[in-house]
């Protein structure tokens, strides 16, 4: 399980970065897909929009674009080709966290053509967070929740395959628990039990792995879930939503950082401590774990 002490942080040089807290209602970001924003339960808690792609253009033609309507695609692109997977994931927070602001930024760019959404990757990720970062104060921002991921990891060695190319998205993950944000990441659906996807694996990242529901102990570690000793926390990781049913850590990490924000303490290091003390043993007959929380108390 990784160790996160914002005391460690500190010594890298970033508190400059901590601003005057903001008085306005706790917001958490989701970086994803895209956003059907026309919902009225998410109509009435979003609160703003952002699109950063590489690939293909947002709304206003550019590859950035801030402000109502720039994380939306039209009612006929929204739920097709994996573009739904946004707007799920914002209604999951918000069933767990219905009085939650939300900032939804876009990372997929859509093929104007064709309607298939073109890949993202770490680039638009780090884009997204360095814009957290400027925005933190202005929306009091409580925890950023991401299912970007690969399970192309190391065999050998440290298994989280940090380059050199990641140094900005560590630093911005680093300076975000300075500025007492955690950046979540979902561990993955491969069921493996020894590892999860990386960026989660990023020891300052909260990796959160994901829970089923079984008729005996009703707490159960998906046999899809990834997991290990970097699996920061279990959530529940399944969903009915009005869109369609959802399974994976993708729900369970937009569950969590919701429940992050409903439960929050005033600081990071205070809002941790609280979650691992409510945390209990979970298992599936493969492997077990003891930091599983129960969002849904």
């Amino acid at each position: 399980m990784k160790k996160i002490a914002v005391g460690i942080i500190l010594v890298l040089g970033f508190t400059t970065l901590q601003p005057a807290k903001a008085d306005v209602t706790p917001s958490i970001v989701i970086i994803d897909t895209a956003l059907d924003s026309t919902i009225p339960v998410l109509s009435g808690k979003l609160i703003q929009e952002v699109c950063i792609v590489t690939t293909g253009v947002c709304p206003n033609g550019q590859t950035f674009q801030e402000g109502k309507g720039s994380a939306t695609l039209p009612i006929t692109q929204v739920y097709s080709n994996g573009f739904e997977h946004g707007t799920i994931m914002s209604l999951i927070a918000n069933q767990i966290n219905p009085n939650v602001n939300i900032i939804f930024i876009r990372i997929a760019g859509i093929n104007a053509k064709t309607g298939a959404m073109y890949g993202f990757s770490t680039t638009e990720l780090t884009k997204a967070l360095d814009w957290v970062i400027v925005n933190k104060a202005k929306y009091n921002v409580i925890s950023v929740s991401s299912s970007v991921g690969t399970h192309v990891l190391n065999t050998t060695g440290a298994y989280c395959p940090i380059k050199a190319t990641h140094a900005t998205l560590v630093a911005d993950i680093n300076k975000l628990l300075i500025l007492e944000v955690p950046t979540m990441f979902a561990s993955g659906n491969n069921g493996d039990i020894s590892r999860v996807d990386f960026p989660a694996c990023i020891p300052t990242a909260i990796a959160v792995s994901g829970s089923d529901y079984n008729v005996d102990d009703k707490n159960f570690i998906g046999t899809w879930s990834n997991g290990g000793i970097d699996a920061d926390f279990y959530a529940l990781g399944v969903y009915n939503t009005q869109i369609k049913r959802a399974i994976g850590t993708s729900a369970s990490t937009a569950a969590f950082s919701a429940y992050w924000a409903k439960n929050y303490k005033g600081t990071y290091k205070a809002t941790f401590d609280y979650m691992k003390s409510i945390t209990q043993p979970i298992k599936n007959t493969k492997t077990s774990s003891t930091v599983f929380v129960d969002i849904l108390k």
